[in-house]
């Protein structure tokens, strides 16, 4: 009996820290590990998960199942940003996308990872992307006012858009809660 509740215990044991622990698929770590190394240059050494309590995910709202931000550092281990990992919507499929912070929460660069459809890819043009440089924590961005429209690309476009509105928004909630 007693090692029957060992091994339940055990079990459960693991099974809730795999419910906890993120993880990013290779391909995509690929793509990211490519991005930072070319914006940060010689100066990026690794990233990590952050990880956040129960507490601070009901008072942020963030897709925690799904997005992932890493903590960015150099060689010395001094952060130098932030990156986060999300999805978006695109006509039919999702996307994946990379936002890059520096270590005051502005952004430094977006990134579309991969795109799953064959059309509206033009997002993921430097033109367009680099109009979401510069906002900050708690910045709206406005659509056809801050980010101009791209032909072919509408819905990947107001997609992107909006996802970063919310990055936006988490990470100003979590620089207030003292989490970044």
């Amino acid at each position: 009996m007693i090692k029957y509740s060992l091994l339940i215990l055990l079990l459960s044991f693991n099974f809730s820290f795999a419910l906890t622990t993120k993880t990013i698929p290779k391909n995509l770590e690929i793509k990211l590990d490519k991005v930072l190394k070319e914006h940060f240059n010689a100066n990026f050494a690794n990233k990590e998960i952050m990880q956040f309590s129960e507490e601070v995910h009901q008072n942020v709202q963030f897709n925690h199942k799904e997005d992932i931000i890493f903590k960015l550092k150099d060689i010395n281990s001094n952060t130098i940003g932030f990156a986060y990992v999300g999805k978006a919507r695109s006509k039919i499929a999702m996307f994946d996308y990379v936002v890059i912070f520096d270590k005051n929460i502005v952004i430094s660069q977006v990134k579309v990872l991969i795109y799953r459809e064959s059309q509206g890819g033009e997002i993921g043009s430097k033109r367009f992307l680099q109009q979401f440089f510069g906002f900050e924590k708690n910045k709206e961005i406005i659509y056809k006012k801050d980010i101009a429209g791209i032909s072919g690309a509408t819905m990947s476009a107001v997609s992107i858009t909006k996802s970063i509105n919310n990055v936006l928004k988490t990470m100003g909630s979590l620089y207030r809660l003292k989490q970044l």
